[in-house]
């Protein structure tokens, strides 16, 4: 069962991945929050992140969407961290060209350096919980936070199941304002720009799991191809796993 939306006025898609069995134990609860962008809390929204103890926000968009819609976190104790991936930002999917397929891959291949800095930060972070989001949390989000669940031993088919979930979260409201949004820009509503801006086909991010395998054998090869060190992946392990 994927963890379920949680109740943060202001957020479509605010879930908490903790309680999924991983090598040795579950993943803690209150530790590790995955969301779409934070751009609308009002107080009732915040204070639900207060209540949460969230005090670290990954923040995975670029220049122009920080600055197009910042997340309003005034009055909260919190660090943001701005990781921009670029690939997945509005901008880059205006064209509804790309597929979530090639747009994974590219994450895990071009921005690999970005990846590991968003696991590294997640293990470093230690006073209170963080928050991983970008615009819709989830394709830059979605890929960060399977590559965590995954490296820590969370079982493939409970990853997929938890990338999966973000597209019941998105439908209607969320989705129907972002096509709004990008009718703006001259770009024509389509069964393809829709699977873009609001999808979650188990199939895509299978895709960028299969990819990692083949080529590294497994995610954690990658993460150490990648730049991340044996003591980062136990720092990681360390932060979300309760082996009680």
């Amino acid at each position: 069962m994927a963890a379920q939306r949680l109740d943060v006025p202001g957020t479509f898609n605010f879930r908490d991945v903790g309680g999924y069995p991983c090598a040795g134990g579950v993943v803690k609860h209150g530790v590790l929050y995955r969301s779409d962008g934070l751009a609308r809390l009002d107080d009732a929204g915040r204070a639900a992140l207060a209540s949460r103890n969230v005090r670290t926000v990954i923040d995975l968009r670029d220049g122009y969407e920080v600055a197009s819609m910042p997340d309003a976190l005034d009055g909260l104790d919190v660090t943001t961290v701005s990781l921009p991936v670029f690939e997945g930002s509005g901008a880059s999917q205006g064209d509804g060209v790309i597929t979530l397929e090639a747009l994974y891959e590219r994450m895990v291949t071009q921005h690999a350096p970005v990846v590991v800095q968003a696991l590294r930060t997640i293990a470093e972070h230690r006073d209170g919980a963080v928050v991983v989001h970008c615009t819709a949390g989830k394709d830059r989000t979605g890929v960060v936070i399977a590559l965590a669940l995954l490296a820590v031993g969370v079982p493939r088919d409970v990853v997929i199941e938890d990338y999966a979930a973000t597209q019941a979260n998105l439908a209607g409201e969320w989705l129907e304002g972002m096509i709004a949004l990008l009718a703006t820009y001259n770009v024509v509503d389509s069964p393809e720009i829709r699977v873009l801006m609001g999808g979650s086909p188990a199939e895509a991010i299978t895709s960028v799991i299969d990819l990692i395998e083949q080529r590294h054998g497994s995610v954690r090869e990658y993460l150490l191809s990648a730049g991340l060190t044996l003591g980062e992946l136990g720092d990681l392990e360390s932060r979300l796993v309760d082996r009680a």
